[in-house]
């Protein structure tokens, strides 16, 4: 009786860890089309975009990057938040996502521009094309970070309270 007791505290193990990890995988896809939906937004109404494919796909880039971005960010929220006071946990919160989602938005725009660049850079592993390629990522990541993070304003800054809020919360 003792060891079928033993053999199945694995499997709860495993079961629970399984489960929090799909429940961050639902929170990053919240996370995910809370960014798609803030930039979709900002180009609908506050730049008076129409909705064509390019809009789409604007917003589908936005929603990618914070995809992943909460995905990295997830973790080190819940390690620094467990090691602070209350007062600090929401400002701790909200930077990590913030850099992260911004981070990782902006590598995903890189590759895109590395995409579409492609056609004109030089021989691949060639030192030209090193060069290249690291200018081609800086000149896509100075490019949002003037004029791609104003597409986070309208609904950027109430997502990422609400997040924080609920990251904070859980982890409390």
């Amino acid at each position: 009786m003792e060891t079928s007791v033993a053999l199945a505290r694995p499997a709860v193990a495993q079961s629970s860890m399984l489960t929090r990890l799909l429940k961050v995988a639902a929170t990053a896809l919240v996370w995910a089309v809370l960014m798609g939906l803030s930039a979709l937004v900002g180009l609908l109404f506050e730049r008076g975009r129409i909705l064509d494919p390019q809009v789409v796909e604007i917003a589908a880039l936005y929603g990618a990057g914070g995809l992943i971005g909460y995905l990295f960010a997830h973790f080190p929220i819940m390690w620094l938040v467990r090691r602070s006071s209350y007062p600090w946990n929401l400002l701790i919160a909200a930077c990590v996502l913030t850099l992260f989602t911004l981070g990782a938005t902006a590598g995903v725009l890189a590759l895109e521009y590395r995409t579409y660049y492609a056609q004109w850079h030089g021989y691949p592993l060639s030192i030209v094309w090193f060069y290249q390629q690291f200018y081609t990522a800086l000149g896509s990541t100075y490019q949002f970070a003037v004029l791609g993070t104003r597409l986070y304003w309208p609904l950027g800054p109430v997502s990422l309270v609400a997040m924080s809020w609920w990251l904070t919360r859980r982890a409390s």
